[in-house]
């Protein structure tokens, strides 16, 4: 039988594979923050949309921005400046409010990646709630 030397060999495939694993680590974390982010917006958008329909007209878009940021800020988004758009309209004599939510995700500790800077946008409307106090 014919031996073979192997020596180092193991020390070679770590040096190779590091980079490697390292890289799948980041864009793990890269996803979850990614798609963490999706859910946290769109929740945001459906509280802010839900917080509009149950005032009345004249503070339907203060209201539904406020809870939407406040919504961001008690999930602790991975959001860099955050925006809120406020609509209203009228669908076969229903009023409706929509919502939607705009933020970057917070990339840091991620440049490795060489990632682009990627908005999570979401969108919620709701029937104004003609029952609601007012």
């Amino acid at each position: 039988m014919r031996t073979t030397k192997q020596n180092g060999s193991v020390t070679v495939e770590l040096v190779l594979l590091t980079p490697v694993i390292l890289l799948l680590g980041f864009l793990v974390i890269f996803l979850g923050r990614s798609s963490g982010a999706q859910l946290r917006v769109q929740h945001a958008a459906d509280v802010g949309a839900r917080a509009a329909s149950m005032v009345s007209r004249t503070h339907m878009a203060s209201e539904a921005k406020a809870a939407a940021l406040q919504d961001l800020n008690a999930t602790n988004t991975e959001c860099i400046s955050p925006a809120v758009v406020f609509k209203s309209a009228t669908q076969d004599s229903f009023s409706v409010v929509t919502v939607t939510v705009k933020c970057a995700i917070n990339r840091d500790g991620l440049t490795l990646l060489g990632a682009k800077d990627t908005t999570v946008t979401a969108e919620s409307t709701e029937f104004v709630d003609v029952y609601a106090a007012r």
